[in-house]
């Protein structure tokens, strides 16, 4: 499920990886925010519980002591709830708080050095005793908190401490509950930091994957085309630094192979001649058998010249690329057979133009239907169109090629038998350059075995 969901292009990933990275970064920012939230809510109950109670020891009236006055416990309702009583409340829910307990000793000690056994704790408010709980949740109801939609409080701090007369004073506060606005702002505090680093990253990262893109274009299409200018350096230093070095290599490599081919021009003229001018004194030889030995040994000779410098320019080739109509070039290319071959060819349902290089192509089908008559006795031609791709399949009743020897059918000179003589093949290159032409093409040329017997051959190219 990731790897279908992760980008491929480094524009893609770049955008994925920052937004999750500020995903997360933000979420733990959040549960921060909120921790900090609690805490600090958790302060401001335990400060306001024990500045209140400490001005009630300072002024030794002491919120509902006097259980006998009810009036007094009306008007006294205040946000804190506090009892005495013979012995501290005890509630296992409620966990202390050492670090705010040591800060309430300081102040309370400071009011009266007598008291003791001070404790600070926190738990949740349902578990706190009726006494302690009406007074903060009636308060809650009548107050501001009710006005601005606030939850009831759902925990409480509570104190005790130990007079100097013995008797305990236990009292509680509610810890006020997150309102509606922290995540609010938390929200919109996100969106700002998205669109704050991702419209800048995407443009920094679209300024880095644009001459990416072009490089790789040109690093695809390269020996397809015709010469192109240089690619124009953009994008950050790095990347310009990287667009100039391979326009310096495209630079140096076209001039290798620029002289390459001179030289091969060179090799051919300079071989061909001496072969021409041998096979015209091979027609003053008398024995007539003897002649047509060297005369086909000659020829063979020029064949297997023709094509070795064939397969050295198909990656240079100067035949531009052209819409051309399938069907007729197939049917242009079966036309140098002779009529009786036994070629079939099963009609193209539709009509399919292919941007090719039309002599070439010709050449690589008559390789493959050549093999096909020659290892398999007939050749059977049909025509497979899938999404982008269309294929030529050549198919033949031969003997079929051994499994080990699949792989190296496509080597030079390799041979789907054993013998050299021009009776039973030919140079060895036919595969060879049919698949170095396909792949000047974008294209490919596989081989396997069919299950009815013979060999199956599929020029697979890109259709336009």
């Amino acid at each position: 499920m990731i790897r279908r969901l992760w980008p491929k292009s480094l524009y893609g990933q770049i955008l994925l990886v920052a937004a999750s990275a500020l995903l997360v970064a933000q979420a733990i920012n959040t549960g921060l925010l909120v921790m900090a939230n609690q805490a600090r809510a958790t302060v401001e109950a335990s400060s306001m519980l024990v500045a209140r109670v400490a001005n009630q020891v300072e002024r030794q009236r002491l919120v509902e002591i006097d259980r006998s006055d009810p009036t007094e416990r009306r008007r006294r309702s205040a946000a804190i709830a506090l009892v005495v009583s013979d012995k501290p409340v005890a509630l296992p829910d409620f966990k202390s708080q050492p670090d705010l307990a040591e800060r309430a000793s300081e102040y309370l000690l400071a009011v009266d050095p007598a008291i003791t056994a001070i404790r600070l704790s926190k738990g949740p408010m349902a578990t706190l005793p009726p006494e302690l709980r009406r007074g903060p949740i009636r308060r809650w109801a009548q107050g501001f908190a009710k006005r601005e939609g606030r939850e009831q409080p759902r925990e409480a701090v509570l104190l005790t401490m130990k007079l100097q007369n013995g008797q305990w004073v236990n009292a509680a506060a509610p810890v006020r509950t997150m309102g509606p606005f922290p995540p609010f702002a938390l929200l919109l505090q996100t969106l700002t930091l998205y669109l704050a680093v991702l419209i800048p990253l995407a443009l920094v990262a679209r300024r880095i994957a644009q001459p990416l893109k072009a490089l790789t274009g040109r690093v695809r299409e390269f020996g397809f085309t015709s010469e192109l200018p240089p690619i124009e350096p953009r994008g950050p230093s790095d990347v310009r630094d990287l667009i100039d070095s391979f326009n310096s290599a495209e630079a140096r490599l076209s001039s290798l192979l620029t002289e390459k081919d001179v030289m091969l021009g060179a090799i051919g003229h300079d071989l061909k001649t001496p072969l021409a001018a041998l096979r015209v004194r091979i027609e003053s030889v008398d024995d007539e058998v003897e002649r047509s030995k060297m005369a086909a040994s000659v020829d063979e000779m020029v064949m297997i010249l023709d094509d070795i410098l064939m397969l050295a320019r198909v990656g240079r080739p100067a035949e531009a690329l052209q819409p051309t109509e399938l069907g007729a070039l197939i049917d242009t290319a079966l036309s140098e057979f002779p009529d009786d071959a036994a070629i079939t060819v099963h009609p193209v349902a539709e009509r399919i133009v292919v941007n090719v290089r039309p002599v070439l192509i010709r050449r690589a089908l008559r390789n493959l239907v050549g093999n096909a008559l020659q290892y398999g006795g007939n050749a059977e031609l049909s025509v497979r169109k899938s999404d982008q791709r269309v294929s030529i399949i050549v198919d033949d009743n031969g003997p079929g090629i051994a499994a080990d020897q699949m792989d190296h059918i496509f080597e030079p000179f390799a041979r789907g038998e054993s013998s050299r003589n021009r009776a039973s093949g030919g140079t060895g290159l036919g595969l060879t350059i049919a698949r170095a032409i396909a792949q000047a093409h974008g294209g490919t040329v596989t081989v396997e075995n069919r299950p009815a017997g013979g060999i199956r051959a599929i020029l697979s190219l890109r259709a336009d």
